[in-house]
């Protein structure tokens, strides 16, 4: 298979971040969202995020979006230079 913009493979998906500090709610409106850190503390043997994610990451890959939410403890370090601030 040949890529029609291989260069554009090499930069990534295009991510944007959101910050909403009342915390984001699922779609369906049944609650807030829980920090996407969870699932990686699960495997680590560490307790689940507690704090409110207030952070929403949108990764858009082209053919599909990646959205994930994060409290400001947890918010990855690539995504927090795109924040404007040191959260």
């Amino acid at each position: 298979m040949m890529l029609l913009h291989p260069e554009l493979e090499l930069l990534g998906p295009e991510t944007r971040v959101f910050r909403d500090d009342t915390g984001w709610v699922l779609p369906d409106y049944s609650d807030l969202a829980d920090c996407t850190s969870n699932f990686h503390r699960e495997q680590d043997g560490r307790p689940a995020c507690t704090a409110d994610a207030v952070w929403k990451v949108v990764e858009d890959h082209g053919l599909h979006l990646t959205i994930s939410f994060w409290c400001d403890t947890d918010l990855p370090a690539e995504h927090r230079a795109q924040t404007g601030a040191a959260a």
